[in-house]
């Protein structure tokens, strides 16, 4: 994929997917480590650990990876800072689907914000593979506060607001990422497979002083200064 072509489908579409970014034994290393992380750090009913990059050093290496750099460089022109970085799993006792929702809503009156997922097993729409709204990242969205059971995903983007023929479901080999900006709708199909699915999600934006939210997360670092 050109560097031309890359970023004319990240601005058009909101997202850009690159595949085969790591391999399986890093993904098994990844998927290891977080397991760990989850059984010291997590609640048991937790599907989402904030901070992975705070508790791992391997997770620490990982985000600051020569391969997730270099693209977030052709799409972010201002410089990359690393923010904060999350485990998310689901289980055969976590099916449920992650509902509709922007980022943005959880860190409002912040700097844009690009995120990276990337699935350490095998995802389709059988076992949570993220959903996106192809061109939502360009339309204004209404929140709605509905949160699910466990109290995660407060805020929501009522699933009659999306078109349909708009969504995209990343059903992508392990090691794979999904670029993303905070202002795209996305989601996630349940998983009824009864198998793990474990993703690492790491977030980032441009250098700039800190304001009040990015105190929060004491992993941030300055990775590309700005020119």
């Amino acid at each position: 994929m050109s560097l031309d072509n890359l970023c004319d489908r990240y601005e058009r579409d909101g997202f850009v997917i690159i595949p085969d970014l790591f391999d399986g034994k890093e993904c098994d290393k990844l998927k290891i480590e977080a397991q760990k992380v989850l059984k010291v750090k997590s609640p048991p009913d937790a599907s989402v650990y904030v901070h992975a990059s705070v508790t791992s050093p391997l997770y620490q290496q990982y985000h600051r990876d020569p391969r997730l750099v270099d693209i977030l460089k052709k799409i972010m022109p201002n410089g990359v800072m690393f923010l904060s970085d999350k485990i998310v799993v689901k289980t055969p006792e976590k099916t449920f689907a992650t509902p509709w929702h922007i980022d943005y809503f959880y860190w409002r009156d912040t700097r844009p914000k690009v995120s990276i997922w990337i699935p350490l097993d095998d995802v389709n729409a059988d076992n949570g593979a993220l959903t996106v709204v192809r061109g939502s990242h360009k339309k204004d969205w209404t929140m709605i506060n509905k949160a699910l059971p466990n109290g995660e995903f407060v805020y929501q983007i009522a699933n009659d607001d999306v078109n349909n023929d708009d969504v995209v479901t990343c059903a992508v080999k392990r090691g794979s990422a999904v670029f993303f900006p905070d202002r795209l709708v996305h989601g996630s199909t349940p998983n009824s497979a009864c198998k793990d699915r474990y993703t690492v999600i790491s977030t980032y934006h441009a250098p700039a002083d800190d304001e009040k939210f990015d105190l929060d997360f004491p992993a941030r670092e300055v990775l590309v200064p700005t020119n």
